[in-house]
């Protein structure tokens, strides 16, 4: 389900659920080694995470999400040390301030909105052989009651509430090229979807919307798909970056030749740029644009077309084939463990490359927080709060914004 981003109480409602995930019954002394870096006598989790095996960081989810609602959520991160960087740890305890990457990242999680949406799912994240093999896997169930402003390819006179019920997974594995930051890998997607219309009563579309709806509506609909990707990334911390580029491009090739009900193919192009300013200010921007062709675009489900992913928009508020967003955010470091940031970003929907310089532009700003909560990993935590077009939204945000 769409990733939801707590503010200055998250930390201290993840130290409080931290403690009982692995703690029988924790003293005074317990609670001070487990969670206070002795370094500057902060709130730290990393020793807690390296020396519990079921030992995880929660992610609270507040979720204000205008396209689903108000909701609550939880997410659990395992991080998990390699053998090496455990030995290395262990033969020198002061080893747990210096930052390093964790060999796998484990994630379970849940969340439920007051629209009727829900969802459960899990996945891993491997930086495996020295980070020289990377590895992401997802899965989940879901039921997603969401506004669409479009069926077909075409403008609907008002949004119409639709239910997208099933389960998906999604694959990724690169393979670093020698000594270089050029990774190159392969991607999964299956998706099982049933589309129904959760509004009550007739359903207010135009008649020239019927065949699409008899066509999509109260079927199971399966997109299947593999693909190729290629990533560049010289970032310097993949949680909290604050200097290098990230840039990625990915196909995905879906046919009924691999089981999928719908032939057509997606494409995403993704830029991340970070600059250090000065001590104090980072910059980054992120360009990213999201494609799909097919033979006939007026036929793909609802759910397959991109939308402008902004913070401050709903999901599927505006669609198209083809969707550009720039955005831009400066980071304030008040010390080693806060920053403050501000953003703002824009994008554009269209039905084509072609149209994209003729789209209206959708614009949002926001502000926002992060502090350093697992110093071992680099690993931060914080919370956004953005305003679009129509709406004003929260987001916890875990680990890099983008």
């Amino acid at each position: 389900m769409a990733k939801q981003k707590a503010i200055s109480g998250a930390v201290t409602v993840t130290l409080a659920l931290g403690l009982g995930a692995g703690m029988a019954s924790p003293a005074r002394a317990d609670f001070s080694d487990m969670f206070i870096d002795p370094e500057d006598g902060m709130l730290d989790a990393s020793q807690y995470l390296v020396d519990h095996t079921l030992g995880f960081l929660p992610v609270p989810s507040i979720i204000t999400e205008p396209a689903v609602g108000f909701g609550l959520g939880m997410m659990g991160l395992f991080f998990h040390e390699s053998k090496a960087q455990r030995e290395q740890r262990e033969a020198h305890p002061e080893a747990i301030s210096q930052a390093v990457l964790p060999s796998d990242i484990s994630i379970l999680g849940g969340a439920a909105t007051t629209n009727g949406t829900w969802g459960v799912g899990g996945g891993h994240i491997g930086f495996w052989k020295e980070d020289t093999i990377r590895y992401k896997v997802f899965g989940g169930y879901s039921s997603l009651n969401l506004d669409f402003y479009s069926l077909g390819g075409r403008d609907l006179p008002e949004a119409v509430e639709l239910n997208i019920t099933g389960p998906a997974i999604v694959q990724n594995l690169a393979f670093r090229l020698g000594d270089s930051n050029l990774f190159l890998g392969a991607n999964q997607m299956y998706r099982r979807v049933e589309t129904s219309y959760e509004g009550g009563g007739v359903i207010p579309v135009p008649p020239e919307f019927l065949d699409y709806i008899r066509e999509h509506f109260d079927f199971d609909t399966t997109t299947s798909g593999i693909g190729l990707n290629a990533e560049y990334d010289s970032v310097d911390n993949k949680f909290n970056p604050g200097t290098g580029y990230n840039w990625s491009a990915k196909w995905t090739w879906f046919n009924d030749a691999i089981g999928s009900n719908v032939d057509y193919s997606a494409y995403k192009l993704t830029a991340l740029n970070y600059w250090a300013l000065s001590e104090k200010f980072n910059l980054g921007f992120r360009v990213q644009y999201d494609g799909v062709s097919a033979d006939d675009d007026a036929r793909l489900p609802t759910y397959v077309p991109p939308f402008i992913d902004l913070r401050g928009i709903p999901k599927s508020r505006y669609q198209g084939t083809a969707v550009a967003v720039a955005e831009v955010q400066l980071g304030w470091k008040l010390d080693h463990r806060w920053t403050l940031i501000g953003f703002t970003g824009a994008g554009r929907a269209a039905q084509s490359f072609g149209d994209l310089s003729d789209a209206s532009t959708e614009a949002t700003y926001g502000t926002g927080f992060r502090y350093l909560i697992a110093k071992r990993f680099g690993f931060a935590m914080g919370a956004d709060i953005a305003r679009g077009p129509e709406e004003t939204a929260f987001y916890i945000q875990a680990g890099s914004t983008w």
